[in-house]
């Protein structure tokens, strides 16, 4: 029945416990005892286990016994990094209540009051929790004081635990029970299920992750998906309890993985989209989730063009397990064809590149991260653009403006003057200071360009790992933008351009010409490595060649011939520097996003 079913999802912080806590719910409710070599069940890829983050959502159903009812609860859970914030609204968006999970150690950190936001703005029954209670020498009242005054949740309503030492986490399921409620809808109403998440099976091709809100669905069903002019079959459904586990139907209210063997991949996102019977008519279509928009874009190409096909299947396959993830084909002079990728942050960009390598096999070169320029133009025309090669003609510019995002930093107060300076050194702009005990949140306005790449890293060494930071896109600001490019030889590598403030010209320029420089072979013929800012040459140097004693097998005899061997070699080595193609090694590319 309906009332007996329960929807959530764990929100935390990075690190702060939830897959632990996610454990111990799941060994209480199916009385099994979770192997330690198998810790972390609901974080399904190797890669998750390795970085020890959650990457991608996972539903889990569970059935637990309370006051002699059984309940049937769905736990899907969330990543807890900044850069897959999509996930977790997604997650929270099928759900009608929220654990938030704070460690005792750390307090609340930027991305506890980015997901406490999120599940708020949805309406959804938040229960707070205070995780790793078991650690030695902690003050539990500064931390529940701490959350009354950046959160405003009464101290009474905080629940204690340790996920590592199973402390606790009955009276959390016994909380979800009695504080979440029941999902709404009715079975006898039409059909309307929303698509939380889909993947792709080599074998039984493309599965759609629903949650039922009205009505029932069936093995044998036709539906369709609306807006889209056709017909699937429902030919298996199945839940993980967490063993996979197939069943008949899913009911209103629950939430499961359907599959209509879908074997070709059109271009269309089936995320946030609506299902209903085929022959359903004027069934309203669900609320869908937030667009997302990509935070920065980047090129990707095989390292073998031979293989481009399979690199595009791979892509494609890879953006349905990934609705964040998005890209158009482009073509580069020196990579050849490829796509131009857009992504949520740096990590996201580093977790795609690696899934491809290991779920797809395919090997990928990544171009330098760029983010999204407002263009005006003299005409009066506006344009955005993720590709600096497609930037207009400078006598064509009116302005150029760059993306302004807000940070909201949180760190302990003895590090506050260092990051106040590391954001001052972003050309950041003031906005907000609040003090809380211990620790201070600091807002700030910067650049999204200055705090793509490696602001996160500076700020977790600065203060010791113990500070965080999240941000949002904001507004377009005119800012003194130029286009820096690299020439070899006189020919433009495409691959190297970038969009970059006046102030980040020089320390960039220098060090791209000591990266290539370093890495390029001698050729027989001399290499002209030249950086040009705004199609003028800033910086030059010179790879000599490798030289040959052509004459060498001349002995003795008449200097004319050795004169005329040395005059055949200038010429071809003139002929060749022309018409000779320069390898660039992928080490180049990879060094240069590091800058």
């Amino acid at each position: 029945m309906q009332k007996y079913i329960r929807n959530f999802s764990i929100i935390a912080h990075v690190d702060h416990g939830k897959s632990t806590l996610s454990d111990r719910i799941i060994e209480l409710c199916t009385g099994k005892k979770i192997e330690k070599k198998k810790e972390r069940i609901l974080d399904s890829m190797e890669l998750e286990k390795e970085k020890g983050i959650t990457i991608k959502s996972q539903s889990v159903c569970l059935n637990y016994i309370y006051k002699n009812k059984k309940y049937k609860l769905n736990l899907i859970d969330t990543p807890g990094h900044i850069d897959f914030t999509y996930e977790v609204s997604r997650s929270l968006y099928s759900c009608e209540g929220a654990l938030l999970l704070i460690d005792v150690t750390k307090g609340i950190q930027a991305q506890t009051i980015t997901n406490y936001n999120l599940a708020n703005k949805l309406n959804i029954k938040i229960i707070v929790i205070i995780n790793k209670i078991d650690i030695l020498n902690i003050n539990i009242n500064n931390i529940k004081k701490q959350i009354k005054n950046i959160l405003t949740i009464d101290e009474k309503k905080i629940i204690l635990c340790s996920a590592k030492k199973n402390i606790g986490i009955k009276n959390i399921i016994n909380e979800i029970i009695k504080k979440i409620k029941c999902p709404n809808g009715k079975n006898k109403n039409k059909l309307q299920a929303i698509i939380i998440d889909s993947y792709f099976d080599n074998y039984l091709g493309v599965f759609f992750l629903i949650k039922i809100k009205n009505g029932k669905i069936h093995i044998k069903d036709k539906i369709k998906i609306i807006n889209i002019n056709k017909i699937y079959i429902v030919k298996t459904i199945h839940i993980f309890i967490p063993e996979k586990k197939k069943i008949k139907n899913l009911n209103c209210g629950e939430v499961g993985w359907i599959s209509c063997n879908i074997k070709k991949i059109k271009s269309f996102n089936p995320i946030g989209k609506t299902i209903t019977k085929y022959n359903n008519s004027n069934t309203k279509e669900l609320p869908k989730f937030k667009k997302i928009k990509s935070q920065i874009f980047a090129g990707l190409y095989s390292n073998k063009n031979k293989n481009f096909l399979h690199f595009e299947k791979s892509i494609k396959k890879l953006s349905l397990n990934d609705s964040s993830f998005i890209y158009s084909k482009e073509n580069s002079n020196i990579l050849g064809f490829g796509f131009r990728c857009g992504f949520l942050g740096i990590l996201h960009m580093e977790i795609i590149k690696e899934r491809l390598k290991r779920e797809y096999n395919t090997n990928v070169i990544i171009t330098h991260p760029t983010v999204i320029y407002k263009i005006k133009t003299k005409k009066n025309n506006i344009l955005y653009i993720n590709n600096p090669n497609k930037l207009p003609k400078k006598n064509e510019i009116k302005e150029i403006q760059e993306p302004i995002s807000i940070c909201n930093i949180i760190t302990p107060n003895k590090y506050i003057n260092k990051i106040i300076n590391l954001c001052i050194k972003k050309r950041g702009k003031h906005k907000k200071i609040n003090f809380y005990d211990k620790n201070t949140l600091i807002k700030y306005e910067i650049p999204t360009s200055e705090i793509i790449t490696k602001f996160n890293d500076e700020i977790k060494s600065i203060s010791k790992g113990y500070a965080s930071f999240e941000y949002n896109f904001k507004k377009y600001k005119k800012s003194n933008i130029m286009l820096l490019q690299v020439q070899i030889n006189n020919n433009i590598i495409e691959s190297f351009s970038i969009l970059l403030h006046k102030n980040n010209i020089k320390i960039y320029s220098e060090k791209i010409l000591k990266i290539i420089k370093k890495n390029l072979k001698k050729h027989q013929f001399e290499i002209k490595i030249q950086i040009l800012c705004n199609k003028k040459i800033i910086k030059s140097t010179l790879i000599k060649s490798f030289r040959k004693n052509v004459t060498a097998k001349c002995y003795g005899g008449d200097i004319s011939r050795k004169k005329k061997l040395l005059k055949k070699q200038k010429l071809g080595k003139k002929k060749m520097k022309k018409t000779g193609n320069v390898l660039i090694p992928e080490k180049v590319f990879l060094e240069t996003i590091k800058i």
